[in-house]
């Protein structure tokens, strides 16, 4: 198998990184030491960062250089309340695909909510939305680490989300939809004071 070019090799190093929440809140990203990490040249790095920086998961800083992003609860709350609007959006386009889902949920309750949402945009077959979508989750997926500890989950409803899911042009998907995305919201503050404070604790 060819190997993938520098410039996506970071890009994917750099997202998973993200991702997993490794980079603390308003944590400065050092061109230098990211590339030496990943055993590749500052430009490949640089133009990586560049690429999440336009995407939202990151923040460009003119003249300072790339940060993790920096929540406040405000923030929280217009995230998820975008990603809401992105889901009831493709929940009233007309269904176009039909996909499989495997009939036993992996991974932590935050996962498979993911799996939920990005189920329901990926039937819709637009590609805008579902490239939208998966930016949305891609810069809530740090929020959702901290808030595993700051705001968990109820199991019963992300079990009520998915046993819905195949139902998800009805209205009850769409008021346990509504439910989650407000009871994230309303722990905004909670969950961006963790986040910060998970922050303060990388050296």
């Amino acid at each position: 198998m060819r190997m993938r070019d520098p410039y996506h090799q970071a890009l994917s190093a750099l997202a998973g990184f993200a991702g997993e929440g490794r980079f603390g809140s308003g944590m400065p990203l050092v061109i230098t030491s990211l590339a030496q990490e990943l055993g590749l040249s500052p430009t490949p790095v640089r133009e990586a960062l560049a690429r999440l920086a336009g995407e939202g998961v990151i923040e460009h800083w003119p003249g300072r250089g790339y940060f993790a992003p920096s929540l406040a609860a405000t923030d929280v709350v217009e995230l998820y309340d975008y990603h809401q609007r992105l889901v009831l959006w493709a929940v009233d386009l007309p269904t176009v695909a039909s996909l499989e889902r495997a009939e036993r949920p992996e991974g932590s309750l935050a996962e498979r909510l993911e799996q939920v949402f990005a189920c329901v945009t990926a039937r819709s077959g637009n590609r805008v939305l579902i490239r939208a979508h998966r930016l949305a989750a891609a810069r809530l997926r740090p929020v959702r680490l901290v808030e595993a500890a700051a705001a968990p989950l109820e199991p019963e409803q992300v079990e009520r989300l998915e046993g819905l899911l195949d139902a998800s042009r009805g209205l009850e998907f769409r008021r346990a939809l509504v439910r989650y995305h407000e009871d994230r919201m309303s722990a905004s503050v909670n969950i961006a004071n963790a986040m910060r404070r998970s922050g303060q604790s990388i050296e």
